[in-house]
């Protein structure tokens, strides 16, 4: 009796282990593909380049171009461009900018700066799980011959070890992924503040400084001197006055004191960017004898 039992026993047994196996290589499978689904948002959102308008496009044409990249081809998407060491990141800050010198451009990156050895000890991590995957989903029958009881005991406990591994992975992701995110926020806030935007449309750095030959003011007074200049001949100079009430139409946020000045003389000063002289005022300027000089600046022109 006991004898005959046995074998049901067994049966029994075996069955119960192949549906663990099955369950628990579903499970294997399907955080894999969350694995993938999150590494691809990071890819993604690594990098961006292009003109303003082109944006959009461009990150259109980058999703799509990771929807069919295999798990280890995003790992080295991942590892080349979001990993960086201590000496690749220190040379590529001086690679040269290929932007257009003639055009509106953006650039945004972010990355992940550490050692070489812990660079190194992440890609082997990676590529073990890429390893992993694909034994997951090519070779685990060839490993394991889930007809033997003793073989299908071997792949439960094989499996339990891979999901591990694999929530660990997963893990170590979302926390990455989670310093990405907040590392945007904080991006987003400083763009949206006046500091972002002295910068990108003053060219005033967070400190004050002002990179004059950029800055928004210094644009606006050429701006008034092109609309004003009576002719294109090379000694036409413009009434300070006159470019001010332009420039009070055209760009009213563009004013000395943003940029730490107190008047419009002292920014023809301290930007040097023109010429400046005095002239008695014509009537045609709207002035009199009595009223003095007036002051006029232009462009400086290259020797």
């Amino acid at each position: 009796m006991d004898a005959a039992a046995t074998p049901n026993a067994n049966s029994t047994c075996l069955a119960e282990l192949q549906r663990a196996a099955q369950h628990k290589l579903g499970g294997c499978l399907l955080r894999l593909q969350q694995y993938e689904q999150l590494l691809k948002a990071m890819v993604v959102g690594m990098n961006l380049e292009g003109e303003p308008v082109q944006l959009q496009a461009a990150r259109d044409a980058r999703v799509a171009s990771v929807q069919k990249t295999t798990l280890g081809g995003l790992v080295g998407l991942f590892t080349g461009t979001y990993l960086h060491t201590e000496e690749n990141a220190a040379a590529s800050e001086q690679e040269t900018d290929n932007s257009p010198g003639d055009r509106l451009w953006v650039s945004y990156q972010q990355r992940m700066v550490m050692s070489a050895e812990c660079h190194e000890a992440i890609k082997v991590e990676l590529k073990e799980l890429v390893d992993l995957r694909n034994e997951l989903v090519h070779h685990l029958l060839e490993r394991f011959d889930l007809g033997q009881l003793d073989r299908c005991e071997a792949a439960v406990a094989y499996l339990d070890a891979s999901r591990a591994t694999i929530d660990r992975h997963y893990q170590t992701l979302r926390n990455w992924t989670e310093q990405m995110d907040h590392a945007r926020t904080l991006m987003a806030s400083f763009m949206d503040g006046g500091a972002f935007k002295d910068l990108l449309f003053g060219a005033i750095t967070p400190d004050g400084q002002v990179h004059w030959p950029a800055s928004g003011i210094v644009a606006s007074l050429r701006e008034a001197e092109q609309a004003l200049v009576a002719s294109g001949g090379k000694e036409n100079w413009i009434v300070l006055n006159a470019a001010i009430a332009w420039i009070a139409r055209q760009h009213p946020d563009q004013m000395p004191k943003r940029y730490g000045c107190s008047s419009w003389r002292q920014v023809l000063h301290e930007s040097r960017q023109f010429e400046v002289m005095k002239k008695t005022p014509t009537p045609a300027q709207g002035a009199g004898p009595s009223t003095g000089t007036v002051v006029c600046y232009r462009s400086r022109r290259e020797e």
